[in-house]
């Protein structure tokens, strides 16, 4: 059972972080009217550096927290696109031989 109140509280929360581009999917499940888990998966944006993804991680999760505090459990899945880059030419990446 999903809650679609909690669901759109979640998406616009998450849509505040400046690393977040997207809100792909939200899933809330329940148990006996409780929070039992929430995941996301999250397109995600001005991130340079695979190092830098663990606190935005973080961040993520504080944002989802904040709304569902009593979630036993909070899954994140990121997708990170690589940046779009000029189209480079065969050319310029080929050797040609010299026979």
């Amino acid at each position: 059972m999903t809650n679609p109140a909690l669901t759109a509280e979640i998406r616009e929360a998450l849509l505040t972080s400046v690393h977040v581009e997207e809100v792909v999917q939200v899933r809330t499940a329940f148990t006996d009217g409780e929070i039992d888990v929430v995941g996301v998966r999250i397109a995600l944006a001005n991130i340079d550096e695979l190092y830098a993804l663990p606190p935005v991680i973080a961040e993520v999760r504080k944002l989802i927290r904040d709304v569902a505090p009593n979630a036993h459990a909070v899954f994140v899945e990121p997708d990170v696109t690589e940046p779009r880059r000029a189209e480079v030419p065969t050319e310029s990446i080929v050797i040609r031989s010299w026979d």
